[in-house]
């Protein structure tokens, strides 16, 4: 195949997101680095050259998910980012945050396959994102619990609620292939957790 010279940043995001591509179809134990850099043009060393190792590229590529992800939900909202100052957020704006989330992972569900892919094989102590995935959950646990204070008794534990249902629904979804509306199953279930949900969306 012959290889086509690109600046390294534009070089990287191709690597990136055909890594995305293949980890999303075989998982992190099942692609190598050979068909990766075959697929990209180039040769192992050449990949290597970017990406240290196979397990550099999958944080790498864990943590440009994460940036495309929150990027794309702050572009639904037509939000900024929150400044550091506590901010209190009105119902509303709780149940618009939600629905971005879940929207996100209709709009782009090879991206969220390929997340689901990796953090069932992460559940492994061994795997290279077993720590990732652990810390990313105490991260979004406080985002969530950060959103729903004022509006819950305990919002830690609703915080975790939220996560279970969103994440469980999302897996039922794919399983499904796409079979049923996945953002009016969350609304539904969110309801259940968050009384004031109906609401809340029927005055906005």
């Amino acid at each position: 195949m012959k290889r086509r010279r690109m600046i390294p940043e534009m070089r990287r995001e191709q690597i990136l997101d055909a890594a995305t591509s293949l980890i999303g179809h075989l998982g992190y134990n099942g692609f190598t680095i050979h068909e990766l850099a075959r697929n990209c043009g180039l040769t192992n060393g050449g990949l290597l050259h970017y990406f240290g190792s196979k397990e550099e590229l999958l944080i790498a590529m864990l943590e440009e998910r994460d940036r495309r992800w929150a990027a794309g939900i702050l572009a639904d909202l037509d939000l900024e980012q929150a400044p550091a100052d506590r901010i209190e957020c009105a119902r509303r704006t709780v149940l618009r945050v939600f629905r971005a989330i879940v929207a996100r992972s209709v709009a782009q569900p090879d991206m969220l396959r390929l997340f689901t892919v990796l953090q069932s094989e992460a559940l492994n102590h061994e795997h290279p994102a077993y720590t990732y995935f652990l810390r990313r959950e105490t991260m979004v646990l406080d985002e969530y619990a950060y959103i729903l204070d004022g509006h819950v008794e305990n919002p830690r534990a609703a915080a975790r609620k939220m996560l279970a249902l969103i994440v469980g629904l999302q897996q039922q979804w794919l399983r499904a292939n796409q079979g049923f509306d996945l953002i009016a199953a969350c609304d539904e279930a969110i309801a259940l957790i968050l009384p004031w949900a109906t609401a809340a969306a029927a005055s906005a």
